[in-house]
């Protein structure tokens, strides 16, 4: 059996299924809704629907149509023509997702829809730039970019990590993802406007939309019954009058419940400073509005978010240790020590990190450092995936191989002071600083320096290896770090593929007063590479593990798991349940709550596959 990260690409088969005459009919149906040129067929993949229909590292599936609503209004009649046809719904982003739940599943009893948001990327900020509405296609990397622009003194909530990509707000939310800000917390929030689908006593499919936006003008109750307005044809005309650069009054939260609830998750940083053995995050937390963790459950629309101060200055440190040990009492002793002077980042790399990275990511770490993370890479990207949808046997492969051959025919892709200590020590972190009015930063140097003096003194004297460290010394050495460290996942997926082997990936979340790799069953495999790189604040682990070909590597991912499990860990952290993650009895249950009839995102966590999840 191959893994996800597997040389061998076969693409999947349409299901064969008898459509209902309202199937049938439903293509028609939603190109009068959004235009003829924003609905495509995915029954049969090709370079066009590809990008809609595979999954960035698993699941591939078949789709009765594609549809791309351009409005909100059109959103919501999508979605109810898609339930009345006795079709399921999948509402997808970027279709960056990693565990498979963001495309069809030809197992599903009945045909499938993609619903797909990008167009909708309209944002704008309210509250004097405080928070930001971001319609359901906005991507983080172009909202960074906007907020940069109009309040340089603040920031959004994502402006590192998987931004080349571009994956969406709304996906963030559903997720619980982005966890590389230690300061800001993964993506949350409590204030949003959402679809659920119910029915009623007559047995009829009813689309609600629910509104906790909390905007004045936006509330349900600004508008009066039989008006055929509201919050969903509101935001429409603000949305489409900013899109159109026509300048309206800055939009307020209103002073109702809603308006007052959380844009963020605003207790964060004092929960990532507590050693205990619970975990600081992870994708199947029940807390929050239902827009939170839903993977799908609900179609979101709209969402609101608070930004945030940006550092009056930044510094920037590759840290080298000798051991693991030292490795984690530096988070907890320098890192985590006060919630007031957490660092910006603290992201974690192993030597099989640093060695795979270099080995098989270097072309894609120059275009990002040469192309940034806007529309010029995302168009670089999207080019990529159209060439792995082409008919032909190695479609799906030729990038990856392609990357990995001529990888060394260029230069290390970041300064070669970093690349060597990554090549002389095992442990390795990148640390952001920045300073926040309080000399915050202040602090944070004289921990670090007491600590770095205090270890090496010791270590001198027992003649032991010493920790090492180097600053950057221009914005280019940051950016270069940067992207080094985020093209990890897509290294892997290369490395494999050019080296013909398999792999499987893991994300899970480790206790916060722990941090140490698990050790792996006695009756595993040995991996040829175990590749760990991590959000070391929040000790969110992403494991990449590569085994030669022929190895079961489900048995081998499943025996993995239940180590984690039972050394206290939760997984998925970050990635969403998806196909490959069984979620608790309670999330599955706020799931059902959330989508009664099972049309919505059907089989994710674990839950079956059929209408009303009858078994």
């Amino acid at each position: 059996e191959r893994g996800c990260c597997s040389c061998n690409g076969v693409s999947a088969a349409a299901p064969r299924r008898e459509f209902t005459e309202a199937q049938r009919a439903l293509p028609e149906k939603l190109a009068k809704i959004v235009g003829k040129q924003h609905v495509h067929d995915g029954l049969v993949h090709s370079s066009k629907n590809v990008q809609f229909l595979k999954g960035a590292r698993l699941g591939e599936g078949c789709a009765l149509a594609i549809v791309q609503p351009g409005t909100l209004q059109e959103a919501v009649r999508c979605l109810q023509e898609v339930v009345d046809a006795g079709c399921v719904v999948l509402p997808q982003g970027s279709n960056t997702g990693l565990t498979g739940g963001s495309v069809p599943r030809n197992e599903v009893d009945r045909p499938a829809v993609v619903i797909s948001m990008k167009r909708l990327d309209t944002h704008f900020p309210i509250d004097d730039g405080n928070r930001v509405v971001c319609l359901a296609g906005c991507g983080i990397g172009k909202l960074a970019t906007s907020i940069q622009k109009w309040f340089p003194d603040r920031e959004s909530h994502s402006i590192l990590g998987s931004t080349f990509l571009n994956p969406t707000t709304a996906a963030g939310v559903a997720f619980g993802s982005g966890g590389v800000y230690v300061r800001k917390g993964p993506a949350r929030t409590d204030r949003a406007l959402y679809c659920k689908v119910w029915k009623n006593k007559w047995g009829e499919n009813v689309v609600t939309v629910v509104n906790t936006l909390g905007i004045e003008g936006l509330e349900d109750t600004d508008f009066h019954e039989g008006s055929g307005e509201s919050a969903v044809t509101r935001l429409d005309v603000y949305a489409n009058d900013v899109k159109q650069g026509f300048r309206r009054v800055m939009a307020k939260s209103s002073k109702s419940t809603h308006g007052l609830a959380e844009a963020s998750d605003a207790d964060y940083q004092n929960r990532v400073c507590e050693c205990t053995n619970e975990v600081s995050r992870f994708n199947a937390d029940t807390v929050g509005e239902d827009c939170n963790r839903s993977e799908g459950k609900v179609l979101i629309l709209a969402t609101v978010h608070d930004t945030f101060p940006a550092p009056s200055k930044k510094r920037m440190f590759w840290i080298s240790f000798p051991d693991i040990e030292t490795c984690l009492a530096f988070r907890r002793e320098v890192c985590l020590n006060s919630p007031k002077d957490l660092p910006i980042s603290c992201e974690y790399m192993d030597r099989d990190a640093i060695d795979i990275i270099d080995r098989s990511g270097r072309i894609l770490t120059y275009m990002i450092r040469i192309l940034g993370t806007g529309d010029l890479m995302g168009w670089a990207w999207g080019f990529k995936v159209a060439i792995e949808g082409l008919p032909f046997a190695f479609a799906p492969i030729i990038c990856d191989k392609l990357m990995h051959t001529f990888n060394n025919w260029v230069p290390s892709a970041i300064p070669n002071r970093f690349i060597q200590l990554g090549r002389e020590y095992d442990h390795h972190c990148l640390v952001a600083v920045g300073d926040f009015g309080d000399r915050n930063l202040d602090r944070f140097m004289e921990r670090f320096d007491a600590f770095v003096k205090k270890y090496n003194g010791n270590q001198i004297e027992s003649s032991g290896k010493v920790i090492s460290f180097a600053e950057t010394a221009s914005p280019s050495d940051v950016t270069a770090l940067n992207a080094f460290r985020f093209v990890a996942a897509s290294a892997f997926k290369t490395f494999c593929i050019g080296e013909d082997i398999q792999g499987v990936s893991v994300d899970y979340a480790l206790a916060k007063n722990g941090g140490s790799p698990p050790q792996l069953d006695k009756d595993a495999v040995t991996p040829l590479k175990r590749m760990r790189y991590s959000h070391f604040g929040c000790n969110v682990v992403h494991e990449d593990i590569a085994y030669a070909l022929g190895v079961d590597t489900h048995k081998e991912k499943m025996r993995f798991k239940h180590v984690v499990e039972v050394g206290g860990g939760k997984l998925p952290a970050e990635h969403g349940h998806g196909t490959e993650y069984h979620a608790p009895k309670e999330t599955q249950v706020r799931w059902m709550k959330m989508d009664p009839l099972n049309v919505m995102n059907p089989g994710i966590g674990g839950l079956p596959v059929t209408e009303k999840y009858e078994k």
